[in-house]
């Protein structure tokens, strides 16, 4: 057992349940979280939760869990991801064995976010065997479809009107932070047609593959500089990324299509439909300069609105006196340049803080340094018992104590 003057967490219990999540693999695309809804939907009944399973698309199950305090205080939401990031290469264990050396987990997802998750059971678990009654309801979210912009997951629970709370936490892996800000994103999709010729006459044809190029450079040389002026307090500027970038079919065939993948990095305050448009007019202005015949249609994949809370609101100042109140040290007031699922819930009026366990470190201060998608993602045992520890503190200091 691990233990702080209030809470005790089952450590053997802790880790072999963060291993069960691991070792279903829920890869997002395609996703796959059944095993680990299955998962979690016992374990919360098991602690006395009245659970129900929502699928917004075959396959793609999410869990809502409502524990009933005594009927006299708020309801307090934990929210956390199920599906995780491809593994990816360099791998030197198996990513989905949950390999533990020391205090240390390993294994794809188990620190984005399997270890969030888990960090929510064994809080609840730690005041059940206390003997300890909340006054308000604790309601648990485990979703699909984070990794791929939430849209199947807390997006859709919103949308429907299934997640009614009065505050919120995002169990991302901050560790010593209490993030208040996350980028948002749009993915665009550019494809270019030009005009297919033989190899050996390309000026019969027009290489869409060519024309791509130009579309790539004048990104980076145009747009990308332009957008380091937009600033924030607490987050990176906005930031485009040529994720891929394929065309035509045949060596010795010009190539009449391209497509460009985009990902461009959105900063609270700018508008999706505007930061879009930059692009757009940036290729039409040009496939209109150039002497030769070729269009280019912009499609959008996906979007992601960016998200922010005051740092005063009191869900953050309770996430940090929790943390000082189990740790004895103060957490940083911080942000991601990623995207998270907080966004639904404050666009929904939840006030919404992130926090979860992660031990932030450098990388040539930590051997064991990981972030999501690296190889050989791992997390610290303790970080998970300790999350889990503020957790219960912040239920008890937000819901009250109905023992």
């Amino acid at each position: 057992m691990i233990a702080t003057p209030s809470h005790v967490i089952d450590d053997i219990g802790m880790t072999a349940f963060l291993a069960e999540l691991v070792r279903a693999p829920s890869v997002n695309p395609p996703g796959g979280e059944g095993p680990v809804a299955v998962s979690m939907a016992a374990k919360l009944r098991a602690l006395g939760f009245e659970t129900t399973t929502v699928e917004a698309a075959p396959g793609r199950p999410s869990v809502i869990g409502r524990l009933a305090g005594s009927g006299d205080g708020p309801t307090l939401l934990f929210n956390g991801h199920m599906d995780v990031q491809p593994p990816g290469h360099h791998w030197t264990r198996d990513p989905f064995a949950a390999t533990v050396e020391g205090r240390r987990l390993y294994g794809q997802g188990a620190m984005d976010m399997k270890a969030g998750l888990t960090a929510i059971v064994f809080a609840v678990d730690s005041l059940r065997r206390a003997g300890r009654r909340l006054a308000g309801d604790v309601l648990v979210t485990a979703v699909a479809d984070e990794v791929c912009g939430g849209h199947l997951g807390t997006g859709h629970l919103v949308a429907e009107g299934l997640v009614r709370a009065d505050m919120a936490v995002v169990c991302e892996p901050t560790g010593d932070t209490v993030r208040v800000a996350h980028r948002g994103a749009l993915w665009l999709e550019i494809e270019v047609a030009g005009k297919s010729a033989h190899g050996g006459r390309p000026w019969l044809g027009v290489n869409a593959v060519s024309k791509a190029a130009r579309i790539v450079t004048a990104i980076e040389d145009e747009l990308v500089p332009s957008l380091q002026d937009r600033t924030h307090p607490l987050l990176p500027a906005p930031t485009i990324n040529i994720g891929a970038l394929e065309g035509g079919t045949k060596i010795n065939l010009v190539a009449d299509r391209a497509v460009i993948q985009i990902d461009r990095r959105l900063m609270p305050g700018e508008d999706e439909d505007a930061a879009e448009a930059e692009i757009t007019d940036l290729c039409a202005r040009l496939s209109a300069a150039d002497g030769e015949d070729w269009s280019v249609e912009v499609k959008r994949l996906m979007h992601v609105t960016p998200g922010e809370i005051d740092p005063e609101a009191p869900i953050v100042k309770a996430c940090r006196a929790a943390h000082r109140a189990v740790t004895g040290e103060d957490a940083a007031i911080g942000s991601t340049a990623g995207f998270e699922d907080a966004h639904f819930l404050l666009d929904a009026g939840i006030p919404t803080a992130m926090y979860g366990p992660y031990r932030r470190t450098e990388p040539d201060e930590d051997p064991h340094f990981t972030v999501s998608g690296m190889a050989d993602e791992s997390v610290d045992l303790d970080d998970v018992a300790r999350a889990a520890r503020v957790y219960a503190q912040l239920m008890i200091d937000l819901l009250g104590d109905a023992t």
